[in-house]
């Protein structure tokens, strides 16, 4: 299956026994809004997963603003969500596909495979004029214990080594926040010492579509298993999606900018 699914191939498998649709709507400051969004409309027979509640562990005092769920908690989710083992997953968002990678990385972490994001989302769902739905179904747990694939993401220790050893680490926040020049929402400003930087958004077109292969992130040689992060290891997401449909075996840093700068010992830079 691929990373990413079109409007059509949607419509055309929407009542496939094996699909399980989820949604990811969520905003950033507003975190009650992602579900009232879904209660007034989503994707036909689509789940609703919430970035805090569902994506993202506890937060402490390092780790980042949005950890990774333990194992305990994902299992959770995905027996919630009804996914077995040959389920074919489809996530969607509308916001250029966030949160959605989000989802799409953590369930590639928990083992299972057959899963994408939707091209466009829920904009681009609407705006074929295909219908949405305020019910919300009821699916049967499943039974699918998962493993963690630990080989996906790299620690903060990790990021060292890489820097030591030449490794590429792509920081995918806009280019201001790259650079230092303004900080909404850390403490610090700037960047891990020898990241270069590609804008998570720079993958996607203005109608939240994703451009042709050959525009995205991918398109250029990062070397040996780049080190992907962002501010909290969401929007990175969508840079490792973007790498993978490349070919490249990219590694998330889940604890991000928000987990280096935890740590009062680390240099940042700007420039």
């Amino acid at each position: 299956m691929k990373n990413l699914v079109s409007i059509e191939w949607l419509s055309d498998h929407l009542y496939d026994e094996q699909l399980v649709i989820v949604d990811c709507q969520f905003e950033l400051g507003n975190p009650e809004n992602g579900y009232t969004s879904y209660l007034k409309g989503h994707i036909p027979g689509a789940q609703y997963a919430d970035l805090e509640k569902d994506l993202s562990g506890e937060v402490g005092e390092h780790g980042g603003r949005h950890p990774l769920p333990d194992q305990e908690q994902l299992q959770t989710l995905v027996e919630r969500l009804g996914i077995e083992q040959d389920s074919k997953v489809i996530l969607y968002d509308h916001e250029y596909g966030a949160m959605a990678a989000r989802l799409w990385f953590l369930l590639g972490f928990a083992g299972h495979k057959a899963r994408a994001v939707l091209d466009g989302g829920l904009q681009a769902w609407r705006g074929e004029g295909h219908k949405l739905e305020t019910k919300v179904r009821q699916v049967t747990p499943s039974s699918y214990p998962i493993s963690l694939d630990k080989s996906m993401i790299v620690s903060m220790n990790d990021v060292k080594q890489a820097q030591i050893e030449g490794r590429t680490i792509i920081d995918s926040r806009a280019s201001e926040r790259y650079s230092g020049e303004i900080e909404p929402i850390d403490p610090k400003a700037g960047h891990i010492p020898g990241a270069i930087n590609y804008f998570w958004k720079n993958n996607l077109n203005d109608n939240k579509t994703w451009k042709d292969p050959e525009e995205r992130v991918g398109e250029k040689e990062h070397g040996h298993e780049p080190i992907v992060y962002c501010g909290s290891g969401v929007t990175a997401c969508v840079n490792l999606l973007a790498l993978q449909e490349a070919g490249i075996h990219a590694k998330l840093y889940p604890g991000s900018y928000s987990d280096w700068i935890s740590y009062e010992e680390n240099q940042i830079e700007t420039k």
